[in-house]
């Protein structure tokens, strides 16, 4: 189910940063720089949002030290219901945003292939 979440919001955030750069007539190159960019924010701003929570609900987790050989202590909190899921959810369209590129990339080969 994950998976079909994902391939969706990938094919919107291609979708939607396609039509923004169309609509702004910046050059095919600004697109792959937009969703890639969009992407390493979301993803730096879910990160910022889990460390935050595991500080605030389970503050004797939130710290990088070893509970078990080679499992961090702040990893024991996944699944846990610590993290909120709209936290989790901006971390899958973080990870729909920065797959756009690379997907939109093959479909522009495969477009200019057919010609």
């Amino acid at each position: 189910m994950k998976f079909i979440l994902i391939c969706v919001l990938t094919f919107g955030a291609a979708s939607a940063g396609l039509s923004i750069v169309r609509a702004l007539q910046w050059p095919y190159w600004a697109y792959h720089v937009l969703v890639i960019c969009v992407g390493i924010v979301l993803y730096l701003v879910n990160n910022f949002l889990i460390v935050g929570s595991i500080r605030r609900r389970a503050p004797e987790f939130a710290s990088s030290e070893e509970a078990l050989p080679g499992l961090q202590k702040w990893e024991l909190t996944a699944g846990t219901g610590i993290v909120p899921k709209w936290v989790s959810f901006i971390g899958v369209v973080s990870i729909a945003f920065i797959l756009a590129s690379p997907f939109e990339l093959f479909a522009w080969l495969l477009r200019t292939l057919q010609k």
